[in-house]
This record gives structure tokens, sequence and C-alpha cells, in this order.
């Protein structure tokens, strides 16, 4: 089988389905936006096993497309698909396609709203529709009634008295990398030792080490472009990596199970009186650089942020020269609050 691709873009398949009362030929086409997704189409249907579009059931529709794009997308997009498929729009999962109506949706989301924000109900259905549309199926999203956005900021705390409680705890070095350097959970957990230089000056952030289905996968890339990045390594995060055992450059920095990280660090916060999750260590940092009067182009580089929804960000071209420059002064900033930690200590 070889797939043909179309001026659309999108690839097309085509099966020879038997022939009619005259000896013709009779073609089944099978499209898709990627090869691999019409060589997959028509291989199932050759095995029986493919179902029509209509025939589908919105869970079926959902794992196909999340298994379209299982190696394209970021593992961190993954597991959100897949956390979205296996718990919300759930009295939906099982009305196939053609038989969905907006009033179905609508009281799926009415169902959700009770216990899930308005955020969490748009990307599901965002999916949903995406899900959809791979299928040749669609459904106007725009005519669905979402509940109200509550406001919901959390403060978050001072660096210093975070510090206070994380410097000398058993989770000092994944929590200071978040901090610190502004790394995601999944990029803490992706860190091996083969990843900070031969001078010990620097560390690369190149991959993500994601729990999905309660294991662990590891991908040599991160959420997004911006995200596969090369920090100046403080002396401080030096000595704690240079700390830890390990046998092979590849052997992971942090070798804690996501769940374990994230119990342990709850525990921490609950301890001292603070309701923030691990996640909240990588808006600290932003606060912190925008506290110190770093510019907000250099946050965004500097932490990875791929766009100004997430950092206020605007495009704009950063020399290497600068964001030394404000590395140090970040540098320097922790560095004095640790030290005087470690003082009052004795």
């Amino acid at each position: 089988m070889k797939a043909k691709q179309l001026p659309s873009g999108n690839y097309r398949v085509q099966v020879i389905d038997g022939y009619d009362d005259n000896g013709k030929r009779q073609v089944k086409s099978f499209t898709a936006e990627t090869e691999w997704e019409a060589l997959k189409m028509a291989d199932d249907y050759k095995k029986g096993l493919y179902k029509k579009p209509c025939e589908m059931t919105v869970y079926e529709a959902l794992e196909k497309y999340i298994e379209s794009r299982d190696n394209i997308l970021s593992p961190s997009t993954i597991k959100g698909y897949t956390t979205i498929k296996e718990s919300r729009l759930l009295s939906i999962q099982n009305i196939k396609l053609c038989d969905l109506t907006i009033s179905d949706v609508q009281r799926a989301v009415n169902i959700d709203a009770k216990r899930l924000s308005r955020k969490s109900i748009k990307s599901a259905l965002a999916l949903l529709k995406s899900a959809m549309m791979m299928q040749e199926t669609d459904i106007n999203i725009k005519r669905i009634t979402l509940p109200q956005a509550k406001a919901k900021k959390k403060a978050i705390p001072p660096s210093d008295k975070l510090l206070r409680i994380i410097v000398g705890s058993d989770i000092e070095l994944p929590c200071l990398l978040a901090m610190w350097l502004s790394l995601r959970m999944s990029e803490v957990r992706g860190l091996q030792f083969r990843d900070v230089s031969a001078d010990g000056k620097y560390i690369s952030i190149q991959r993500a080490r994601m729990c999905l289905n309660g294991g662990d996968i590891v991908r040599e890339m991160n959420k997004t472009v911006e995200s596969t990045r090369t920090n100046k390594l403080p002396p401080y995060l030096l000595s704690l990596i240079r700390k830890i055992p390990h046998k092979k450059e590849t052997d992971f920095i942090v070798p804690d199970r996501y769940e374990s990280i994230r119990k342990r660090f709850k525990t921490l916060m609950n301890e001292n009186g603070y309701d923030i999750t691990f996640h909240t260590l990588r808006h600290e940092f932003a606060t912190t650089l925008n506290d110190l009067g770093i510019p907000s182009d250099y946050i965004q580089k500097l932490g990875g942020w791929s766009t100004d929804n997430v950092m206020k960000a605007v495009y704009t071209h950063t020399t290497s020269d600068k964001e030394t420059h404000y590395q140090g002064m970040i540098d320097d900033y922790f560095t004095r609050l640790i030290e005087g930690i470690t003082q009052d200590a004795f």
C-alpha cells in the first residue's frame, strides 16, 4: 500500500474492495492528515478492524486521535490528552459520533462543571473537536455554554521563606532545579549526569521523563522548542549534583518517581502552612526575576517559555552576553539567600 499526498496536504490510501457485477474494481479510500494515519486506517480495514467514523464511539475517537500523535506531540501534552480521555465528558464516551448531539455534549459539560474549572472543560471540548474532525465528523463547540471563570490565584510565598523550608530537605535538589533554573517536573526528572558540561558550568535541558499510566516514559524532547535550552549551572547546585552517586553518565540526576516527589513536596509545604504544588516553584522563578527587575523577554528565554501567553512575552531577540549578566544576578540572589540560611543553622 502507498499513500498519496493530496493538494490539501492530507494523505490518501486506496484499497481494492472487490468488484461489481460488471467486473469493475471497487476501491475504498482512506484520507488522513498524516501518511501514517492513512496507512493505519487502510491496514485496519484489510484486517477487519476498521470502523466507519459514524460507528466509532467518542472514546474510540479520542483514543485513535491520541495514538496517532503519540510520537509527535510532547509527553506532557499526550499525558494531558490521556487524562481528558479517562476523566472528562464521561457521559458521552459511549455514544457513536453520528449520534452525538449538542444536547449530549452540553449535558456532559454541565456534569463536569460541578468539579472542573472552565479551563479544564474548554481543553476537553477542544480535544473532542479535534478527534471528531480526524474522523471527518464535527460539532459546533461554539454552541456549548461553559461555566463562568472563577478567580483562583494563590499567593506565592516569598523566596527566602520557601528556601528556608527547602534547603536541607530530602528534596532540596529537585526543588532548587525548579525554583532556581525554572525546570518543569518532567525536565527535572529527565536530567542525566551527561547533561552537565565537562567544566561543570552549564547544564542542558533536553529531555523529559514523564509518569504515564503508572510508569515512566523518557522522550529526548521537551514540551516546546524553547524548552530545550542550556542554562548556567550555579556552583551550589553543582555541589549537590556531585554528591549523588551514579554508575553511568546516562543515570538520572534525580532518580525519584514523580509521585514520590509530589507527595514529599506536598507534605513539606503543608507542614509549613503552604498550599502550593511543585509547579508553583516555576512560577516562583518568574516572580523572583520580575522582582529583580529582569526584563520579561529574558525571563521568558531563561525559563524556557515559548509564548507571550504564558509569560506576557513578546518575541524579541536576546544576546548571550545579556543572558549571562541576568543569570549572574539570579545566581547571586539565590546564593546570598542560601548562605544566610546555612549560616543561621550554625
